[in-house]
């Protein structure tokens, strides 16, 4: 009896030895999946997979980046919230599956519990653009132009709900302006009635507007972005504007599923910032009009909470409903 007693203290002895090696395991335990809740082809798939690569070389970690959209990006961020917090699975979109689509649609997830912001890597800013068929040089003679023609500027923008969408929603109000949304599926149909004429406004991403602005098509009034474009340096900010609270643009960022314990979330958080500041990565950046990601741990996971508040205010006042 006294052998089995001493064979089992052993063995119990011996697992938790085993258990504790694996709960102190430097991560990642396996390759890390990078899950791209959109279709191939678009920002977030080309920042991701560049992404990938970058951690590939600095942190010598084997990454897959899988697409799986759907749902307003809801089909593949609750897939994330759902994973093991293990630090494998990951989500790179932007902020809008946590702070915009909740807002406008039932998700099975909860978006300020069940994922862990992990940093932002990169800012896709929106730009206000007036066409042929507004006559002002300025953001001021826009506004001025909306106050004496009521609902007479239009403006288009890539869909309903999208962050051009909710961030000229905050625009009017704030300026106390009634304008007129006209959502079309994606920048590309909002842009070729943009060079039309056919509306006013084109509240869309900077990149799909630069060539049209360079050639004199279409002339940028602000941009709703962090900071100035490099390609437009006399064209303000909407803080500069004043405007602070319609600061809109698309925050790509790394989340997790909740309750990374610190032996993932520090490492983790240690490989995406030589990652990010890598040089592979930073041409990606330069060359796809990216600006850097705004912030990284907690002071991310703030600005999430604070867009989903702010947001959550603008949706409910300006009746915003999903299509």
């Amino acid at each position: 009896m006294k052998k089995k007693t001493l064979f089992i203290k052993a063995a119990g002895a011996a697992l938790a030895i085993m258990a504790s090696g694996a709960m102190a395991q430097t991560w990642p335990a396996k390759p890390v999946t990078v899950v791209v809740p959109y279709t191939a082809g678009g920002s977030a798939d080309a920042i991701a997979r560049r992404l990938g690569d970058a951690l590939r070389k600095e942190a010598n970690i084997t990454v897959i980046v899988e697409n799986k959209p759907g749902a307003g990006a809801s089909v593949g961020t609750d897939y994330v919230a759902r994973a093991q917090p293990d630090g494998t699975t990951l989500l790179l979109a932007s902020t809008s599956p946590l702070t915009i689509f909740p807002h406008l649609a039932k998700t099975n997830y909860d978006p300020m519990k069940d994922l862990t912001p992990v940093a932002s890597v990169a800012v896709a800013p929106v730009a206000i653009v007036a066409t042929k068929a507004l006559p002002v040089k300025d953001f001021a003679g826009l506004v001025e132009y909306a106050k004496s023609h009521p609902e007479g500027v239009r403006y288009g923008t890539p869909g309903q709900g999208t962050v051009a969408h909710i961030g000229m929603a905050a625009v009017t109000a704030q300026t106390g302006t009634k304008m007129l949304h006209v959502p079309y599926r994606g920048n590309s149909q909002a842009l070729t009635d943009g060079l039309g004429g056919v509306v006013e406004l084109l509240v869309v991403n900077s990149d799909v507007v630069l060539p049209h602005v360079a050639n004199g098509a279409l002339k940028p009034l602000a941009v709703m972005a962090p900071q100035r474009l490099a390609a437009w340096p006399d064209v303000p900010t909407m803080a500069e504007l004043k405007l602070p609270q319609a600061q809109y643009y698309s925050n790509f960022g790394i989340f997790a599923p909740a309750n990374l314990p610190p032996t993932v979330s520090q490492p983790l958080q240690a490989a995406l910032t030589k990652a990010v500041a890598s040089a592979e990565f930073q041409e990606l950046l330069a060359k796809s009009f990216l600006q850097p990601g705004t912030a990284s741990g907690e002071a991310f996971a703030k600005q999430v909470q604070a867009e989903f508040t702010n947001n959550a205010r603008i949706i409910k006042e300006s009746n915003i409903k999903a299509e």
